[in-house]
């Protein structure tokens, strides 16, 4: 199966090509405009199809691809992809606006095509421990940064909506309301706090990008147990008096530990199979469309 990638910037080199390069089923094309850097991925990794011409790129018969540049060029490439009958996983967000967000999902769905959002945290083991919490009355997520205000499109589109999926993925329930507050400052905004409210309870979202420190934590309630993780690595869980501490496997490797793995397997699982549900499609979009109005109401 030839799959392609597109835009080889820190994250796909840290997180994608080590995953996608191991994959013995894949023909792995890569593309980009940085010459040093496809005799880079030459060298490194050994990868014989590189190309700096993305139109070159589209017609050596990828199925797939994997984009990976810049936010404000997913429009115009997944646009190109979809109109060749090529499956997308694009680096989240899918565009910087809900509206053609919206637009790019439906015109795959309409082709029978996938496009599919890489929130990674789906697949992290910590989390998917978190969900076995399956009646949740309340789902508090805080991911914080130091010295990283931004302005608020950019702040929540590129980092805080990691944040939604993860609460969407851990509160699985229809959100009846939803309750928005940031704080900005000479045009940048330093900290946003997100509440949904559902019949069944409520989520909270945190992102304090003034916060002198990096840190991710996840807490899940029930009635009968409360589940905690911690920079999306160590869970514990909490009956009564009782704390058990899950155990961590020391040899898994980071990127499986943080989801990138399973994302990716499941891309081209999906793939393989040529479909993928419409819950998956409405799924991705859903938090696109809060992150919208979250800025709407911020600016």
């Amino acid at each position: 199966m030839k799959i392609g990638m597109i835009g080889i910037g820190d994250i796909a080199k840290k997180a994608y090509l080590p995953v996608l390069t191991a994959t013995k089923s894949i023909e792995l094309h890569v593309c980009t405009r940085n010459k040093q850097t496809l005799k880079e991925l030459k060298n490194t990794y050994g990868i014989a199809h590189t190309y700096s011409q993305m139109d070159e790129w589209i017609a050596s018969g990828i199925e797939a691809a994997f984009v990976h540049s810049s936010t404000d060029s997913h429009e115009y490439i997944i646009d190109k992809l979809l109109d060749n009958h090529i499956h997308v996983y694009v680096d989240k967000p899918i565009t910087y606006y809900a509206d053609s967000s919206k637009r790019l999902m439906a015109k795959a769905k309409s082709k029978g095509l996938i496009l599919m959002v890489g929130f990674n945290r789906r697949h992290a083991p910590p989390y998917q421990k978190l969900r076995e919490i399956t009646e949740p009355n309340m789902v508090i997520m805080q991911k914080n940064r130091g010295n990283q205000a931004a302005k608020a499109r950019t702040f929540i589109f590129d980092d805080f909506i990691h944040v939604i999926d993860t609460l969407l993925y851990l509160f699985p329930y229809s959100i009846e309301n939803v309750h928005i507050n940031g704080k900005q400052q000479d045009g940048n905004l330093q900290h946003v706090t997100l509440q949904l409210e559902a019949k069944q309870g409520t989520a909270i979202a945190i992102m304090n990008r003034e916060a002198g420190t990096t840190e991710e934590k996840v807490e899940v309630f029930s009635q009968e147990e409360t589940r905690r993780a911690t920079n999306v690595n160590e869970v514990t869980s909490h009956k009564d008096r009782n704390v058990l501490i899950f155990g961590n496997n020391d040899w898994e490797p980071m990127l499986q530990k943080r989801g990138f793995t399973g994302v990716v397997l499941a891309f081209l699982e999906s793939v393989k199979n040529g479909s993928i549900s419409d819950e998956n499609y409405n799924r991705d979009l859903e938090g696109h469309l809060i992150a919208e109005k979250i800025v709407q109401h911020l600016e």
